[in-house]
């Protein structure tokens, strides 16, 4: 009896000493910690673990994705923050440094500096779109925890991202609370305003990796997403 019980104190120790814990998520330079909420920052360590983990994430350089109606392509070089959009619609390129802001666009061939600021935005959009839950530590935003949510009969943690600018209103990330995955995302323009929308963050699939949402079931969102290893230099830099 007494060589039982001390293989099962040896069996409880090593259990306790093997219990795994949730991966801290170094934030990026500029991220305002002093803002964000503790339970909030676990919680978004959790989401990055969930959909592969820092590392597998910082591993990849590019992505492209187009919009759901097939008619954008975008381009995405994560090392160097750059970018590009090529929008069909109105037969129109922007080239963005995601650095410093800087933003150059060119309609129908011919460079056309005053569209800059409707296209930075439309980029941001549709990056938010792609990889919102990946960002939640950079330096764009800070960090709360509003406790939990019921969103078509289930219950989520909720985590609520505040741009540097509180002006440009706020997101929020419903989040599973087994898998951790982000289940719904909602945008609200003003802290007390109503949500402008709130959709689906589903469909996921893994690339590199990484867990991807795309091809979403309301049909808004990112489709044909793909991992580059290489893509030529200067669709970052010609029009």
């Amino acid at each position: 009896m007494k060589i039982i019980y001390g293989l099962f104190l040896v069996g409880l120790v090593l259990g306790c000493s093997t219990e795994k814990k949730e991966p801290v998520v170094a934030p990026e330079a500029g991220f305002n910690l002093a803002l964000s909420d503790p339970a909030a920052i676990q919680l978004a360590d959790s989401v990055m673990q969930a959909l592969g983990g820092r590392s597998n994430w910082d591993k990849i350089r590019f992505i492209t994705w187009k919009s759901q109606d097939g008619l954008t392509t975008y381009y995405w070089d994560k090392s160097k923050r750059r970018a590009r959009m090529e929008d069909g619609i109105n037969n129109s390129v922007t080239l963005i440094n995601l650095a410093n802001g800087t933003t150059r666009v060119a309609v129908n061939g011919s460079e056309n500096p005053a569209n800059a600021a409707a296209a930075n935005a439309a980029f941001s959009r549709a990056l938010y779109s792609l990889a919102l839950p990946f960002l939640t530590k950079s330096q764009n935003f800070s960090l709360l925890y509003m406790g939990e949510d019921t969103l078509a009969r289930q219950r989520y943690n909720s985590l609520v991202l505040v741009p540097k600018d509180s002006a440009e209103g706020r997101y929020k990330l419903f989040v599973d609370k087994t898998a951790k995955l982000v289940r719904y995302w909602s945008y609200y323009p003003a802290a007390a305003a109503p949500a402008e929308f709130i959709l689906p963050f589903d469909n996921y699939e893994k690339q590199s990796d990484i867990l991807f949402s795309g091809n979403r079931s309301a049909g808004q969102g990112p489709t044909s997403i793909k991992v580059e290893a290489e893509l030529a230099d200067k669709l970052f830099t010609e029009f």
